[in-house]
């Protein structure tokens, strides 16, 4: 699904909730009706659900129990905010009790499905929108649609809470938006790259001023690689997926794309690209060692606390052909075995109030959900000016049926062509040929 940001977004800038009202949408979405591979998904869970249907209830029997997936969470993703709205829905139900089963990042995915294969999927679960094709597509997301009343879209931005749907139809409700910009170490670097070519010359000049200072970084993580290797894909006029729903990896604007970043690789301008994940590179920056990378604002506290030894500034991301970037939002999904769903659904209701999604968007400088948010006056420091001035070019993920296939084949692609090993276009072809199997 891709998802074009409008011309609104530059009066965003301004935080004019006026600005916001007279723009019904900033986002446009569509999306494939193919047919996954998968037949045997839907078939095995439906008889796991048979053997399975009593409520889940506490120890003493009276209650409910209330299960939701969020990733990340035993390392500390979102859990005091999430903690605290856990309490607040608890109280405000008695009887009922949230638990948290927590996975891996970069197991998200296949453990949703295996567990809704197995007729355990949790009540409620936390993933990025990228997935909701894949998870509609199997049947283990529940259609919302119904639930999306005039008045639950009036408090939302409605161009946001598209980005959780599939065909039309809603199969998750958006809790974050995140944006991107460029930072810079500000004491090297006098002024900010502005397009590909002087973001390449700038890296070139701070390594060899600074030999033991990578000019930029290419991560290629498995969790988080492919989310900043589409700005460039999306800067380049390029895409992985068209809008009939096919996979393009290899055409010619995604090969320039490969053959662009495999030049910093080759003038050593940054750190080694197979193992560098996007968490690395603000500790990379905070410790001498980097002097730019593309990131979110989560990376502001990081970075402040090393400013004295690298002071950094933030920049709109530099234009290819085109300026561009990757837009990314995760919802909740409730599973359509659940047998909770009409509370899992009064949770989420729960947790999109402004005191809880509030806490929920600040803690990793996301943006807005909720139109009230917009007033924030967050939005309003010269930090995040940097990372809204890339919205209204904004392009989201796309989705796919097997978003780890499809992961996997693109970023061992990038791994190849950018080392060396394969030419981008070898390197990009055998990527098509494999997810086409």
């Amino acid at each position: 699904m891709l998802i074009y940001i409008q011309s609104f977004m530059r009066k965003f800038l301004s935080l004019s909730i006026a600005s916001i009202m007279l723009a019904s949408s900033f986002l446009a979405a569509c999306s494939s009706g193919s047919k996954p591979a998968e037949s045997s998904v839907e078939s095995t869970a439906a008889e796991s659900k048979a053997s399975s249907s009593a409520e889940s209830k506490t120890a003493d029997g009276e209650g409910t129990i209330l299960k939701m997936l969020v990733p990340g969470y035993d390392s500390g993703y979102l859990k005091e905010e999430l903690d605290n709205g856990i309490a607040g829905f608890e109280k405000a139900n008695e009887g009922v009790k949230v638990e948290i089963v927590s996975v891996g990042w970069d197991e998200l995915n296949s453990k949703i499905v295996s567990l809704y294969q197995a007729g355990d999927a949790p009540d409620i679960m936390l993933t990025g929108s990228r997935t909701l094709k894949q998870l509609a597509s199997l049947g283990v997301a529940e259609d919302l649609s119904a639930n999306i009343t005039d008045e639950f879209k009036s408090k939302r931005v409605e161009s946001v809470l598209a980005t959780g749907q599939v065909n039309g139809k809603q199969y998750g409700i958006p809790m974050a938006f995140s944006s991107r910009a460029l930072y810079y170490r500000s004491d090297l670097i006098e002024k900010a790259p502005t397009d590909w070519e002087e973001l390449f010359e700038t890296a070139k000049t701070v390594h060899t001023n600074n030999p033991d200072v990578y000019g930029f970084a290419i991560p290629t993580d498995v969790t988080s690689g492919t989310d900043e290797l589409l700005n460039f894909i999306y800067q380049n006029d390029g895409a992985l997926v068209n809008d009939k729903g096919e996979i393009t990896f290899n055409t010619e604007a995604n090969v320039g794309t490969l053959e662009y970043l495999k030049k910093f690789n080759d003038e050593k301008l940054v750190p080694d690209v197979v193992s560098t994940a996007r968490e690395d590179q603000a500790k990379l920056f905070a410790n001498g060692n980097l002097a730019m990378f593309v990131s979110g604002p989560w990376e502001q506290e990081t970075l402040d606390a090393a400013a004295d030894k690298a002071p950094y500034k933030v920049a709109a991301l530099p234009a290819g052909v085109k300026q561009a970037e990757t837009l990314v939002t995760d919802s909740y999904v409730i599973s359509s075995i659940s047998k909770n769903k009409e509370l899992a659904w009064k949770f989420v209701e729960f947790m999109g109030q402004p005191e809880y999604q509030r806490p929920v968007s600040e803690a990793f400088g996301w943006f807005p959900i909720l139109k009230e948010e917009f007033n924030d006056e967050r939005f309003k420091t010269e930090f995040m000016q940097a990372f809204a001035a890339s919205i209204e070019y904004g392009i989201s993920e796309p989705q796919v049926e097997d978003w780890d296939s499809f992961n996997k084949a693109f970023l061992t692609a990038v791994q190849k062509a950018v080392t060396g090993e394969m030419g981008a276009k070898e390197a990009l072809d055998e990527a098509q040929a494999e997810i086409a199997q």
